[in-house]
């Protein structure tokens, strides 16, 4: 039954990685996103959030090969069949070569002058398209076009209007709306601006928080809403998140944009502390938290070795020393990064994990 060993990886967002696991074992890998994304967020309001999305989840390792991306691009664009899917037309590429790799989220928006080498390589922002979509879109903004300049039945870019103010926008097909939203959130968090360029202010909005002007929010939380998350977008964040060391949390946890903009931005996401007090550390009976990418001596005091992922009884070890009971303590680990292993019946794996002081 096993096929390979699993690889796993926890990124500083929380969000774990696994690849390969025994005939996939039916653990499908958004599960493993959202259960570790549910506590990453769990008892934080909406500008927490998005202080938490900025400060873990960007991309630990930067993808510069460019055998490397064609490659990832392919894992998740290529059909079993043959041909390769283009986000921007109904029709199956012959090949991989025969595309672009294609920003989702213009690169003009952000000043050139702050730095943008970050944003260039990640690889949530780039899809595979047609070679002519970067002329016909140029750097609008995503909208609903009512006046279509272009379109090939499948996408289009026109005029459309903000509060009856005409503008020029693209519109993505439906089936791929959730999915840009999803990427128009995770860039604007991930990588905010004090000041926008170019056309983002129609949809960003300067600052760290909200991020998005009232327009952006409308928009993309509709597309978000329409177009739920799909096991080919599951399937392409499971495969950067495997290379980059992060996912896109909108992925792997939808309700986060209902936490930060929508229905629920003016409550606490669920999961947190108590609210009848705070919990006793030594209370050898309080409930174990599920694995995580990053602890805090401070914070933290041990590191429970739990996961509905995970099959009970399995061996443990840190950084090769094997682990005796069901925990480990924070005083005996040091600050900086450590390889967790585990070993069971019809699985084995490993995880990366962060202490800080």
């Amino acid at each position: 039954m096993i096929s390979s060993v699993v690889s796993a990886f926890m990124n500083p967002g929380g969000l774990l990685t696994v690849v390969a696991c025994v005939a996939l074992m039916f653990t499908p890998v958004s599960g493993i996103f959202a259960h570790a994304a549910d506590s990453q967020f769990a008892g934080l309001d909406s500008r927490g959030i998005v202080e938490r999305i900025r400060s873990d989840c960007r991309p630990t390792k930067i993808v510069a090969n460019s055998n490397d991306i064609d490659r990832i691009i392919a894992s998740y664009a290529c059909l079993p069949h043959g041909g390769c899917l283009d986000y921007f037309s109904d029709a199956v590429a012959m090949s991989l070569s025969d595309l672009r790799r294609l920003e989702v989220v213009s690169l003009s928006w952000w000043d050139a002058a702050s730095g943008i080498s970050s944003v260039e390589a990640d690889l949530h922002n780039i899809v595979p398209a047609n070679a002519g979509v970067a002329s016909n879109r140029r750097d609008y903004p995503p909208g609903v076009v009512t006046e279509p300049l272009y379109t090939n039945g499948f996408w289009c870019s026109g005029i459309g209007a903000i509060e009856g103010m005409e503008t020029n926008f693209y519109e993505p097909a439906d089936r791929f709306k959730g999915d840009f939203a999803r990427i128009y959130m995770y860039m604007v968090a991930v990588y905010p601006q004090p000041l926008w360029s170019g056309r983002a202010p129609m949809i960003y909005a300067d600052g760290y928080y909200p991020l998005l002007t009232a327009y952006g929010r409308d928009i993309l939380l509709k597309w978000h809403r329409e177009d739920p998350v799909s096991d080919l977008e599951r399937k392409r964040d499971s495969a950067i998140a495997l290379e980059q060391g992060c996912g896109n949390p909108f992925v792997s946890c939808p309700e986060l944009a209902e936490y930060i903009w929508g229905v629920h931005c003016d409550e606490i996401f669920p999961g947190g502390d108590d609210p009848d007090g705070p919990s006793d550390p030594d209370d050898p009976s309080e409930e174990p938290i599920m694995l995580k990418a990053r602890y805090s001596v401070s914070a933290d005091r041990r590191i429970d070795l739990r996961s509905p992922y995970v099959a009970a009884g399995s061996s443990w070890t840190i950084d090769g020393s094997a682990v005796s009971g069901e925990s480990i303590s924070l005083d005996e680990v040091t600050v900086g990064r450590h390889e967790l292993r585990y070993a069971g019946d019809r699985s084995r794996g490993k995880l990366i994990i962060t202490v800080e002081p």
